[in-house]
């Protein structure tokens, strides 16, 4: 038995990201572009890189390997340097020796042939949202043509239930409390944990009395309605959803229209009872 070894597809997000776009936002420009689009990098291997993707902690890094399934890569990776020894010693109590030689290698040659290169110009970003449908629809919230209302926010899902997701929505609530704001009325805002662990860094920082205080609901660690289960689901076709999962196919998470979005534009948007860009 053999398989061939996948074709590589650079993709380079170069410059400093503007405050208030993160990983998420990244890759829904990435997954507009037409060679993702259009089915290209099906099967292929997908190396991030550029200034912007660096400066990325490791939480938001994993944001981008993860959706390389909607890519429809093979697989994804960021080239691992400090941060990743940094992450695998404190987070996983890895020997630093052996975190370090387990990341050598894990990097392209110079001179590297690619079957394809993509660039994203990282300071031109801004917040984007993936519109119903399919998570290639991506387009700026600036650039929406009305008021996007909601009936559901969900934060959460292996793309977004992670340490710093919940930082993201933490922050976002914390600064609507500030200004007497709670969850607009009529607007169900769930988050869920990642696992345990996630749960517990939540308790530990008094993310759970934020969340209570703000009118959002929690939800245990699980596959939730990134695959149409439990709460977070639409009910109805006529409900709208703005949800921080990895994808918005029809039917994925319900039976209403579903917008995709970073953890930062779900909270505010949760808020605002209407899709919006977080201006922290």
């Amino acid at each position: 038995v053999y398989s061939l070894v996948p074709e590589s597809v650079r993709v380079e997000v170069k410059g400093k990201r503007p405050d208030g776009v993160t990983a998420k936002d990244m890759m829904l420009a990435i997954l507009r572009t037409p060679y993702v689009a259009d089915g290209h990098a099906i099967g292929k291997m997908v190396e991030y890189c550029g200034e912007a993707v660096r400066e990325l902690s490791i939480d938001e890094r994993a944001t981008m390997t993860n959706m390389a399934a909607e890519v429809g890569a093979f697989s994804g990776i960021v080239i691992p340097d400090e941060k990743a020894v940094e992450f695998m010693v404190n987070e996983r109590g890895m020997d630093p020796a052996k975190a370090k030689a387990y990341c050598e290698g894990l990097v392209s040659d110079p001179g590297a042939e690619y079957c394809h290169e993509i660039i994203i110009d990282a300071e031109a970003l801004e917040p984007l949202v993936a519109l119903p449908g399919d998570p290639g629809n991506g387009l700026e919230i600036s650039k929406l043509e009305a008021d996007v209302r909601i009936d559901i926010a969900y934060g959460g899902s292996c793309t977004a239930g992670k340490k710093e997701d919940m930082d993201m929505y933490a922050e976002v609530l914390i600064a609507g409390l500030e200004r007497g704001e709670r969850v607009a009325e009529d607007v169900e805002f769930w988050i869920q944990f990642g696992s345990q662990e996630v749960k517990e860094y939540c308790r530990e920082k008094g993310y759970l009395e934020v969340f209570e205080k703000a009118g959002a609901q929690v939800i245990e660690p699980s596959c939730g309605a990134c695959i149409n289960a439990g709460p977070g689901i639409s009910r109805s076709p006529d409900q709208v959803s703005v949800s921080a999962i990895n994808r918005n196919f029809p039917g994925r998470s319900g039976t209403g229209q579903m917008y995709l979005a970073s953890p930062l534009t779900v909270a505010a948007s949760a808020l605002a009872g209407k899709i919006v860009a977080y201006e922290g």
